[in-house]
């Protein structure tokens, strides 16, 4: 427990993976030795700050999700596989309410390159700072234009000021649970967890990601993680 607060770990892991032209979802294509979602959930496992993992995966792929993921890699803290909904906020949205009080650190399966410093400073910013969500980000590197319709360029935004968003994102359990269910009653969409606490008027801020922590979604998104996983291991 961290402060006598509940963490519990929501990773979300329910996506087909149409990007990927794969047949197998993404969380479960093979980094290395073991498979994306494994990589990530075991991070999670050795975390001394995560208290409880619950996964969200597809109806039909929880069976392998609990064989060759949860049981053949030992994920004990694992304590529920959830069937997740169409979109990826239906799936935290139900995910969320198989949780109880205390904080909840909000992650995408296909990140595997998370690691326990990252979901430590967010549970930190979140307690110490007294917000209701939080995550890491980094700096935009390349100049972003704001475009019509059509392609056509209205203007050139400020790229000191720009953050590209990545997860774990973290919260207190009672305000997003609450959002979700805002959310899901009126029709409120967003791209990620953090934009509803905004869209509700909550205190959000962000802390340092890194850019390794990437999301793997395509094939080259694949090759540069193998690419990474070789760095790691040299290291």
């Amino acid at each position: 427990m961290y402060r006598n607060l509940t963490v519990t770990a929501v990773v979300v892991a329910a996506g087909k993976g149409s990007r990927m032209n794969s047949p197998v979802n993404k969380q479960y294509l093979m980094l290395k030795d073991k498979p994306i979602l494994a990589h990530t959930l075991s991070v999670f496992q050795r975390c001394d700050i995560v208290d409880h993992i619950v996964v969200v995966a597809a109806r039909e792929d929880i069976p392998c999700c609990r064989q060759s993921v949860v049981e053949g890699f030992s994920l004990t803290k694992v304590k529920d596989i959830l069937a997740g909904g169409c979109t990826r906020q239906q799936s935290a949205t139900m995910a969320l309410e198989y949780v109880e009080e205390g904080i909840v650190v909000i992650h995408d399966g296909v990140r595997p390159f998370v690691d326990c410093s990252l979901i430590e400073r967010g549970v930190e910013k979140l307690v110490g700072q007294n917000i209701d969500g939080t995550a890491c980000a980094v700096p935009v590197k390349d100049t972003v234009k704001l475009v019509d319709d059509g392609e056509r360029v209205q203007r050139t935004l400020d790229r000191a000021r720009l953050r590209a968003v990545q997860t774990p994102q973290c919260f207190m359990a009672e305000v997003i649970k609450e959002v979700h269910r805002k959310a899901a009653v009126e029709g409120a969409e967003a791209t990620d967890d953090l934009a509803l606490l905004e869209h509700y008027g909550y205190r959000v801020s962000l802390y340092p990601g890194r850019y390794d922590n990437i999301k793997i979604t395509t094939p080259e998104d694949l090759l540069l993680a193998e690419v990474l996983m070789e760095g790691r291991d040299k290291t």
